[in-house]
């Protein structure tokens, strides 16, 4: 009987460390829309409220920028700056269709850095 109960205490340990499983993690990530010159960006809490209102659950969120791109120093010019969100797998199509952007083949988790926000 002990030895039912501890095997059965095994498989529901190993099992239960499968249902967080990261593997279904994608990041996405929006650009906060700030201008050079300007400090007219979206709040984080703005950005990720498009994915919430679209009931796409949000597991990590952080600051970054595109690193692949080089912008001008110029007043209301660009800056890169991007909100970068980790979501499920099976919510990507959704977050592509609110205006996120997915890393792929063409845009990779290499062209961005991620920072604590308010740096």
């Amino acid at each position: 009987m002990k030895i039912n109960y501890l095997i059965m205490s095994t498989l529901i340990m190993i099992s239960g460390c499968n249902e967080s499983d990261s593997n279904n993690d994608i990041e996405v990530y929006i650009s906060t829309g700030e201008l050079q010159c300007q400090e007219n960006g979206l709040s984080i809490s703005v950005t990720k409220s498009y994915l919430l209102d679209a009931n796409v659950e949000v597991k990590n969120e952080s600051c970054g920028y595109l690193t692949q791109f080089t912008y001008a120093a110029v007043c209301g010019g660009g800056t890169g700056k991007l909100h970068i969100f980790t979501i499920d797998k099976t919510d990507s199509q959704v977050a592509e269709n609110i205006g996120f952007t997915i890393p792929d083949s063409s845009v990779s988790e290499d062209d961005y850095i991620k920072l604590e926000c308010g740096i």
